[in-house]
């Protein structure tokens, strides 16, 4: 519980007799009734309430009008306890905000969710990241050790709601990793489907150096040609296009996908990468492009299936070391008896 404010017999007399005595310590007095009863509290209880104030109970933290408890000893040395409702001035008044549990889960969620981040940023002699860390944890810390002092939650909900946390944290860490690695590969074949066919690109070179030669200029297409090219520009505009990098931001970009690909198996790759080229499959493509996009999903599927055969042999050739193992193990304990029945 928390304390509110310090009382004395004569103010708690005043208090119980009159059910609204409580509105004098109010800055802002409500014309409202308050409610105030005997606190069904047990003699064993009250030992360990300090006597001679007012306290904030942990019930009146979800309530409109939040409950007191007032405790002071009469005349024989005897506790005695009064319950009462008030007002969130009254608290308000003598420094207290109550909390509502709701409004402590949100700020523990935060919290928590902060500190996990910070520990993901954190780096190795990056000073900055280090002291964010340090901070997160210290606010964290903190904020669990109120919440537990006062006691709106127990330790073990506080350490339920750390697991629900980490659990959400990290599904969705994994989520926007997969996402962005298809995004990454995803630029890597549209860029690779921008790219004219080796062939035409070869043809263009060789024309254009052959004009050269000829001190001809590159002709301009007749209107026929022209409107076709047109058409062929217009359904290419429709299209996607790779976004415009620079040779350093491509080079983040492959080292990007090349520690996703460290981190996650082959498999989740593999599916990963099935269903950036079953999207890009869906696009109003030129035949050369799709050309390629087959060139590129032939190629992938043979690296699956050389993978599995991998996979398939050392399975296999685990199976026949562990077989000869038992094998030479049981040898050489057949081996270790009969040495021990001639030694006898």
């Amino acid at each position: 519980m928390k304390k509110v404010t310090s009382l004395s017999n004569n103010q708690f007399n005043t208090l119980i007799a009159d059910k609204r005595a409580l509105k004098t310590f109010m800055k802002y007095p409500q014309n409202e009734k308050i409610e105030a009863g005997w606190a069904n509290v047990s003699a064993e209880q009250l030992q360990d309430i300090p006597s001679g104030a007012i306290y904030l109970t942990q019930s009146a933290l979800g309530e409109e009008k939040p409950q007191v408890l007032l405790v002071s000893t009469d005349e024989k040395g005897q506790k005695q306890a009064y319950e009462s409702d008030t007002t969130i001035e009254f608290l308000k008044s003598h420094d207290v905000s109550p909390v509502l549990p709701q409004d402590r889960d949100q700020q523990l969620q935060v919290s928590y969710r902060k500190l996990l981040e910070a520990h993901e940023q954190e780096q190795p002699q990056h000073v900055e990241s280090m002291l964010g860390r340090v901070n997160a944890e210290k606010d964290y810390v903190q904020l669990k050790g109120l919440t537990l002092k006062e006691g709106t939650f127990t330790r073990e909900q506080v350490d339920a709601m750390e697991s629900r946390v980490s659990v959400h944290y990290y599904d969705q860490k994994q989520v926007k990793e997969q996402e962005n690695y298809q995004d990454d590969y995803k630029q890597e074949i549209l860029q690779e489907l921008e790219k004219p066919p080796e062939e035409a690109q070869y043809q263009a070179a060789y024309k254009q150096q052959m004009l050269s030669q000829l001190g001809i200029m590159q002709e301009k297409p007749n209107s026929k040609e022209s409107s076709k090219q047109e058409e062929q520009e217009k359904q290419v505009a429709v299209q996607p296009k790779a976004k415009e990098e620079t040779p350093q931001e491509k080079e983040q970009r492959l080292a990007k996908m090349r520690e996703f690909e460290q981190k996650h198996s082959f498999d989740k790759v593999y599916k990963l990468k099935k269903e950036v080229l079953k999207e890009l499959k869906g696009l109003d493509l030129t035949d050369s492009q799709r050309e390629t996009l087959t060139k590129l999903e032939k190629a992938l599927d043979t690296e699956k299936k050389d993978h599995d055969q991998q996979k398939k042999e050392e399975k296999s050739e685990n199976g026949f070391v562990k077989f000869f193992a038992r094998k030479n193990g049981a040898h050489s304990k057949t081996k270790q008896q009969n040495s021990h029945e001639v030694e006898r």
